[in-house]
């Protein structure tokens, strides 16, 4: 059954993929992930006393990227600016997620937030810990009279 150009159920077709058209090629691929958070992979390697988390930030500046230790939680977070378009350009494909970012990681022990060191190379940060060891505890004398 064919229908007149004008017939409304045709419009709106046309109106929603002319919507969904502008939505994909026109609008700059942050917008279209502002209420998705991006979660950077991580990779969380275990030994007896240590651990390296690996995280994938490609294209994160090194500046941009803060690293926080407490206890058994590590934390990355930072931003991964869009490249700057020349005017005009639109896209066709937009997978990339740029905007700020929050990663936390649950370690299997506590960190000694002092031997904490991070290296970032290769769009890979490396975070290394060490296991926090108990203190050895130590015997207190008692003061007092000798009998």
């Amino acid at each position: 059954m064919s229908r007149p150009p004008s017939d409304p159920i045709d419009q709106f077709q046309r109106e929603a993929e002319r919507l969904f058209h502008d939505l994909v090629y026109h609008r700059h691929p942050s917008a279209h992930f502002a209420e998705q958070p991006w979660l950077p992979p991580a990779d969380l390697v275990v030994t007896d006393d240590s651990a390296r988390v690996i995280f994938e930030l490609a294209g994160v500046p090194r500046e941009s990227i803060h690293v926080r230790v407490s206890g058994r939680v590590l934390e990355v977070s930072g931003r991964r600016v869009p490249p700057q378009e020349p005017a005009g350009a639109r896209y066709h494909r937009a997978e990339i997620y740029f905007g700020d970012y929050r990663r936390v990681v649950e370690l299997p022990w506590e960190a000694d937030e002092k031997s904490v060191g991070a290296r970032y190379r290769d769009g890979f940060l490396e975070v290394r810990l060490q296991l926090r060891r108990p203190q050895a505890s130590t015997r207190v004398p008692i003061e007092g009279d000798a009998p």
